[in-house]
């Protein structure tokens, strides 16, 4: 990369770095939210993919970790890289996973779940979302149980859920949640993944949760 490219890219890098302040605010939004799923925070969102801050807020070079992003998105990548020193890798062999576009299925099952006796080697996936709405203090949360309107409804249940939760998820296909089930089934080995909208709006899926999907786009 020229010199000119690096300061080209600098602009991404700032756009996505959220300040040690807002890092560590965000990360306590994480626990909540993992710990709770189902249950709605709030992240500092920065002036790029909101995605894309938390996981700058996360990775560092012990790192390996794969952007996904749609053609012509590349920049993204390459700050997160460059910003956080996290080393590339491919989504088969990173300890965590952003998704700025919809993974595939294959490429879920593909992740990396580490096993009984090291599930630490599992992926931590952070996937960009249109819409999120279930429970929490945060605007977009849903004030009557049935979720309304297009998406992939979701049954949350397990630890850290009295009962059941509902999490309505616009932006990714059921089959992407049908694979994180499967991938999560021989807990305490599987993925762990945040669910992130465009405002900042985050869930928590940690992959001792059961998942199953009510109804949603095909």
């Amino acid at each position: 990369m020229t010199v000119t490219e690096v300061r080209g890219i600098g602009v991404y890098v700032r756009a996505v770095t959220p300040t040690a302040a807002q890092a560590q605010a965000d990360f306590r939004v994480l626990l909540d939210v993992l710990s709770r799923p189902g249950v709605l925070g709030r992240v500092g969102r920065g002036d790029g993919p909101a995605a894309l801050a938390v996981a700058a807020g996360l990775a560092d070079v012990e790192v390996p970790t794969a952007v996904l992003t749609a053609p012509g998105e590349e920049h993204w990548a390459q700050a997160l890289h460059l910003g956080t020193s996290a080393p590339p890798a491919a989504p088969q062999a990173a300890r965590m996973v952003v998704a700025l576009r919809p993974p595939a299925a294959e490429e879920i099952t593909a992740l990396p779940r580490g096993d009984a006796l090291h599930p630490e080697f599992g992926a931590r996936l952070i996937a960009a979302v249109t819409v999120l709405e279930g429970e929490g203090p945060v605007p977009s949360a849903l004030e009557v149980p049935g979720a309304r309107g297009p998406g992939v409804v979701l049954s949350l249940s397990g630890p850290g859920v009295p009962g059941a939760r509902r999490l309505r998820v616009a932006g990714l296909p059921r089959e992407v949640f049908a694979a994180l089930a499967a991938a999560n089934a021989d807990f305490p080995a599987g993925v762990d993944t945040f669910l992130v909208a465009a405002d900042g709006t985050v869930a928590g899926l940690p992959r001792s949760t059961r998942i199953e999907i009510e109804n949603g786009e095909h």
